[in-house]
């Protein structure tokens, strides 16, 4: 009898056991630390952590840059797109918490990902491109005007005034260049943006990015106020207590 509850008690013993030791468990940090998988490079994320943290405390950054974490992600987003550190400090941006890139950065990202511009077909209120790939023989053509710029809400301003970039001549001839080549990869090859979320409005080259990110936290607030004062007015007015005497 004594044998058998002895041997139960080794069994419980060996079932409570933990698998790894804990020399095991350092070994198995150290290997997730600096061996590069399918899911990430380690060695490249603390490199990137380090960069970001030295980056923020040089107060060199754009102000759309609020912490490390977004800077650090502005390095990876731009390290999928082929683009170097100082690129990706200078071609992306947040507004709203999401991470997109500046319009202007547009035809780069098309020759990172394998993409060449064969020409532009121009006039005053409109922009055809033709853009192919020299690997696959692929060819894609797409127009841009300046009458989906006014239907998509670039063009003006709060004012109802034609914005800077969109008065005619040079500088609505680069936006109508910068928006066709945007319609192509969201229509056509949306891997060219790998994490990042979108490209902004073509207005945002006048505009700096904190300025946007101000109108929408500003607009969240404005949301968040109405909505509690919409719940206040649906309250009922409450009862005074009855006086016991």
């Amino acid at each position: 009898m004594n044998n058998e509850n002895a041997k139960d008690d080794n069994e419980i013993q060996n079932k409570n056991t933990p698998v790894l030791s804990n020399e095991d468990k350092r070994d198995l940090t150290m290997s997730i630390r600096t061996t590069k998988t399918d899911v990430m490079d380690p060695v490249a994320y603390e490199q990137m952590k380090m960069i970001s943290r030295d980056m923020m405390e040089s107060k060199s950054l754009p102000a759309s840059f609020t912490n490390v974490s977004q800077v650090q992600m502005a390095l990876m987003a731009g390290h999928e797109m082929g683009m170097t550190t100082m690129e990706s400090l200078n071609d992306l941006y947040f507004v709203g918490g999401k991470l997109q890139i500046y319009g202007k950065a547009t035809p780069a990202a098309l020759r990172r990902a394998g993409w060449r511009i064969r020409k532009f077909e121009e006039t005053k209120d409109s922009c055809t491109a033709t853009v192919f790939n020299p690997k696959t023989d692929e060819e894609i053509t797409d127009t841009f005007t300046f009458q989906d710029a006014e239907l998509s809400g670039f063009t003006k301003d709060k004012y109802g005034n034609i914005k800077l970039g969109w008065k005619e001549g040079a500088n609505r001839k680069r936006k109508l260049r910068y928006g066709v080549l945007s319609q192509i990869i969201h229509t056509y090859l949306p891997e060219v943006l790998g994490s990042v979320t979108g490209i902004g409005d073509y207005s945002e080259d006048y505009m700096a990015a904190e300025q946007l990110d101000g109108q929408y936290r500003q607009a969240r607030e404005q949301e968040k106020r109405a909505e509690k004062l919409e719940r206040l007015q649906h309250l009922d007015e409450p009862e005074e207590a009855e006086v016991v005497k």
